[in-house]
C-alpha cells in the first residue's frame, strides 16, 4: 500500500508539478495558473519519457529496468530543479510585491475617490446598482452550470473507475504493458501468442504502453488496472481542463456562456456512444489507449495552443500585457513529442495540423515569422518520421 501510494505521488504529483515549475515564467506568471502548470509539467514528463525510452527499447531486448531507473532518475532531477526554480521566483516576487504595495493602495485609493465623486456628481449611482443586481442574478445561472459540469465529470472518472469496460484491442496494447513490466522485455515478445519476434517499429515508437509499465512498476499495480481504472482518473480531469481553457480563449466574456459551452460537452461525450469508432467512445471506454489520448487530449492541447498563439500574435504590439509567446511554441514542441509517443501517426497528424493553422495565421496576420517557428516546432515530428523510415 505505501508503495502505491508514493508511487502514485510521485508519478502524478511530485514529478509533473515540479517539472511544471520550469514553466513558471512562462504559461505559469500568475499563482491562479497553477493547473497550466500541471498540464505542461504532465506533458513535460511525457514527453521526457518518450526521449528516454525509444533509445533504450531499440538498443536493450530486457530494458525496463533501466528505462525505470533513467526515467526516475530524470523525473527526480528535472522536478527538484523547478521547485528550487519556483522558489527563488516565489521569493523574487514578493519583494517586488512589497515594494510597490505602498504605491498601488495610494494609486487604488485615489481612483476610488473619483470614482465616487464622478458617481455622485453625474448620478451614475444607479446604473452601478443595476450592473450590481444583473451580475448578482446571473451568478446562480453561473453557478449552476459550473455545478451541473463539476456533477458530470465527476460521474464520468466514477464510471470508469467502478465499471472498466473491455475493448479487443486491450489484446495487443496492455498486454505490451504487461509483458514489459512482468519480463523486462521491450516490445520484442508477440502479444497474441507469448512467442519471441523482432521489434515491431510501428507500434513500437509509440511508447506509451511502456509508460504504463512504468506507472505499474513505480507504483506495484497490475498493469491492468494501472491502463482500466488508474490512467481514466488523470486522462479525463485534465481532457476537461483543456476543455475549460479553450472556452475561456472562445467566451472571454466571463459570462455563463462558458459553463453552459463546459456542460454541453460533457453531455455529448456521455451520449456519444452512437458508434464503436465515435470520438466519445474512445474518450470513455478506451481513456488509455494512445489513440484516443491522442484525439483527446494531445489535439485540444494542440487546438488549445493555436488559439492562444493567435491571440498574441494579434496583439504582439502589447506583447508586455499579454506575455511571451516563446513558452507556449516550447510547449507546442513539446506537445508533438508526446503525439509521438502515442501513436505512430501523431507526429504526422500533429504537424499536418499545425502547419495549416501557422500557413492560414500567417497570411491573416502578415507575420512570416510564424512559419519558421512553425518549422522548428515540428522537428520533433520529422526525426519521429524518419526513425520509422529508417529503423
Amino acid at each position: 500500500m505505501l508503495q502505491k501510494a508514493l508511487g502514485c505521488l510521485f508519478v502524478f504529483g511530485i514529478a509533473p508539478v515540479g517539472i511544471g515549475g520550469l514553466w513558471t515564467k512562462g504559461i505559469g506568471q500568475k499563482r491562479e495558473k497553477i493547473l497550466n502548470l500541471y498540464l505542461a509539467g504532465f506533458l513535460s514528463e511525457l514527453a521526457v519519457f518518450q526521449l528516454i525510452a525509444v533509445p533504450v527499447m531499440v538498443k536493450e531486448v530486457y530494458g525496463m529496468n533501466l528505462l525505470v531507473y533513467l526515467t526516475t532518475a530524470v523525473f527526480a532531477v528535472l522536478a527538484a530543479t523547478g521547485f528550487i526554480w519556483t522558489l527563488l521566483r516565489e521569493r523574487d516576487l514578493r519583494k517586488q510585491t512589497g515594494r510597490n504595495e505602498d504605491v498601488n493602495q495610494q494609486q487604488a485609493g485615489q481612483a476610488q475617490a473619483c470614482s465616487l465623486r464622478k458617481s455622485t456628481i453625474s448620478g451614475t449611482g444607479n446604473g452601478a446598482r443595476n450592473r450590481i443586481r444583473r451580475t448578482a442574478v446571473q451568478n446562480p445561472e453561473r453557478l449552476l452550470f459550473w455545478l451541473l459540469f463539476l456533477a458530470s465529470v465527476g460521474y464520468q472518472m466514477y464510471m470508469a473507475f467502478a465499471y472498466a469496460s473491455f475493448d479487443g484491442d486491450d489484446a495487443y496494447y496492455v498486454v505490451q504493458s504487461v509483458l514489459a513490466d512482468q519480463t523486462g522485455v521491450l516490445n520484442r515478445i508477440r502479444p497474441y501468442t507469448g512467442l519471441s519476434t523482432d521489434l515491431d517499429i510501428r507500434h513500437a515508437l509509440a511508447t506509451l504502453p511502456l509508460w504504463i509499465a512504468y506507472v505499474a512498476r513505480m507504483t506495484g499495480i497490475h498493469a491492468t488496472i494501472v491502463a482500466h481504472t488508474l490512467l481514466p482518473l488523470i486522462f479525463i480531469p485534465l481532457t476537461y481542463y483543456v476543455f475549460v481553457q479553450i472556452g475561456r480563449k472562445l467566451f472571454s466574456d466571463g459570462s455563463v456562456k462558458l459553463p453552459i459551452f463546459l456542460t454541453l460537452v460533457s453531455i455529448m461525450q456521455i451520449w456519444g456512444n452512437i458508434s464503436i469508432y465515435t470520438n466519445e467512445t474512445f474518450f470513455l471506454t478506451r481513456t488509455w489507449q494512445g489513440k484516443s489520448v491522442l484525439a483527446n487530449l494531445i489535439l485540444l492541447v494542440e487546438l488549445w495552443l493555436m488559439l492562444e498563439l493567435c491571440a498574441r500574435e494579434k496583439n504582439r504590439e502589447r506583447q508586455e500585457e499579454t506575455g511571451s509567446q516563446l513558452p507556449y511554441w516550447l510547449l507546442l514542441a513539446v506537445n508533438h513529442i508526446a503525439a509521438a509517443m502515442m501513436t505512430s501517426m501523431g507526429a504526422f497528424l500533429t504537424a499536418m495540423l499545425f502547419g495549416i493553422t501557422a500557413l492560414v495565421a500567417a497570411i491573416r496576420y502578415r507575420s512570416w515569422s510564424i512559419l519558421w517557428k512553425t518549422a522548428l516546432c515540428c522537428i520533433p515530428n520529422v526525426i519521429y518520421l524518419a526513425l520509422l523510415l529508417v529503423l
